[in-house]
């Protein structure tokens, strides 16, 4: 299939409420006048992106940003255009003033324009919206979706994320009033069930679980939080670390349950949860559950795509440093993967094979993509460029406009080595993990945005550090000037 120039149409007026579309929706420019003049009588490369997440998003920014959006087809099985995830589980689920869409369509998260359904239109990208891609034939560069409809492309842009973990259904797992969220859908209906809940419990300790923890919180509903590890957060902090925020979050009414493993989600007369069964014997009630035991990176229908040697270590779609993925009758360099699903070398850690589910990595990984696949033929420099990233995490929550004590903490860098904790958390708090008297890691709660630069500098620069001195710090402050 190829574009050529159309006579002019009016076009519809752009959604202004929601953007919520319906199911099968397709759009696409009818003015030819919106792109390249160049672009109106040769198409030189056809892209199609399955999935409608940050990625999918940020790769058409850039896609357009480049004057090809005529190229770029994005066929997603969400019903709304894409946008910035991480929201749903933060000011989303704020009882006043909730986030909410076009709010936070991509790419206002990083900077960009609101890419609203006239955008979209005004720059030549068709949409497919609620529409699932069941099968793919790399032979052939096909993709078909559940409507029997199929998509010829040049490049393919596999951007289709990751999946909530659920607990299996034998153990209540999906009781009416039990939640999990991975998409916009699912955000919706935790908010809907949020102001009727007198006894949340929230099973997990990591983003998800702390999250959604806070929200209820900060509606004064008190839930309670069980968790398999010691403490909070238990990947990427020490019990040291999570000592504080836990204090702030019980001093909120939340009730911790550590070191526990939910033995069954108990049914109801009225078949909705009523009780969540820890091993052990104890037994919680509950009127609502939400689910944050993790996201696992399932590859259908991309199955014969390269995988990692160990599937769910850390599994996803194999890639190169340009995002390029490989597998049988694959063509090299016709098939890509951006995202959370991309198992990628991190250039930052001597090229080990990673996976990072970041918003931060999606829109990076996006925006080198898109430059390795629009490279000109002769330049294989930029085609074959690799890809620089500097692990990055961060959270933010509690901040109501009527919250006395915000919560904002960044992560730059590395997990190895001995891990130097100084400050006192009213309100900053710096962490710094140090190998081998070098900092490859550091961390900061309710910096300024000069100090985040900083620990993005330290973490960056890798610079020498004399532990003691570190150790020494009162002040996170201080301790941050000894790498100026």
């Amino acid at each position: 299939r190829t574009f050529s120039r159309r006579p002019f149409r009016k076009r519809r007026p752009p959604f202004q409420t929601s953007d919520r579309v319906p199911p099968r929706h397709q759009s696409h420019a009818a003015r030819a006048d919106s792109a390249p003049s160049a672009m109106a009588t040769r198409i030189a490369k056809k892209i199609v992106v399955v999935g409608g997440g940050n990625s999918a998003g940020y790769f058409a920014r850039a896609v357009v940003a480049a004057g090809r959006g005529a190229d770029l087809t994005v066929i997603s099985a969400e019903d709304v255009l894409p946008y910035e995830r991480p929201a749903l589980t933060k000011a989303f689920l704020n009882e006043t003033g909730p986030a909410r869409l076009p709010g936070f369509h991509t790419s206002v998260g990083g900077g960009g324009e609101r890419q609203n359904q006239e955008w979209y239109d005004a720059n030549g990208v068709e949409v497919h919206l609620g529409t699932r891609v069941v099968s793919w034939d790399a032979a052939s560069k096909t993709v078909t979706t559940d409507t029997s409809a199929s998509f010829g492309y040049e490049k393919l842009i596999v951007a289709i994320g990751c999946t909530a973990l659920k607990l299996p259904a034998s153990m209540g797992g999906d009781l009416p009033g039990v939640h999990y969220v991975r998409d916009h859908a699912d955000a919706l209906a935790l908010y809907d069930a949020m102001s009727k809940a007198r006894a949340p419990v929230v099973i997990g300790g990591g983003y998800i679980g702390l999250e959604a923890a806070a929200a209820f919180a900060a509606r004064g509903a008190k839930p309670a939080v069980v968790m398999m590890e010691p403490h909070v957060m238990a990947r990427l902090w020490t019990p040291t670390i999570a000592a504080h925020y836990e204090a702030l979050y019980e001093s909120k009414g939340c009730v911790f349950h550590k070191n526990a493993k939910v033995s069954a989600i108990a049914r109801g007369e009225d078949g909705r949860v009523k009780s969540v069964e820890l091993e052990g014997g104890a037994s919680l009630p509950a009127d609502l559950v939400v689910g944050g035991v993790g996201a696992g990176a399932v590859i259908a229908p991309f199955d014969a795509l390269d995988t990692t040697p160990d599937a769910r270590n850390p599994g996803g779609i194999l890639v190169d440093a340009t995002f390029a993925a490989s597998g049988v009758n694959v063509e090299p360099k016709s098939v890509y993967a951006i995202g959370d699903v991309a198992a990628f070398p991190l250039a930052f850690d001597q090229n080990q094979t990673v996976r990072m589910e970041h918003v931060a990595h999606a829109r990076a990984s996006a925006a080198h993509c898109a430059r390795c696949v629009l490279a000109a033929d002769d330049d294989a420099q930029t085609a074959n460029a690799p890809y620089q990233y500097t692990p990055y995490f961060y959270s933010r929550v509690f901040e109501q406009a009527d919250s006395t004590r915000k919560v904002a903490w960044v992560f730059y860098g590395l997990q190895r080595g001995e891990v130097v904790c100084v400050g006192d958390f009213a309100p900053k708090l710096a962490a710094f993990w140090v190998n081998e008297g070098v900092c490859v890691g550091a961390m900061l709660e309710s910096g300024t945005p000069d100090e985040v630069k900083t620990v993005q500098a330290i973490a960056e620069g890798r610079p020498s550090v004399d532990v003691e001195k570190l150790r020494a710090c009162a002040t996170a402050e201080a301790a941050l000037s000894l790498f100026a």
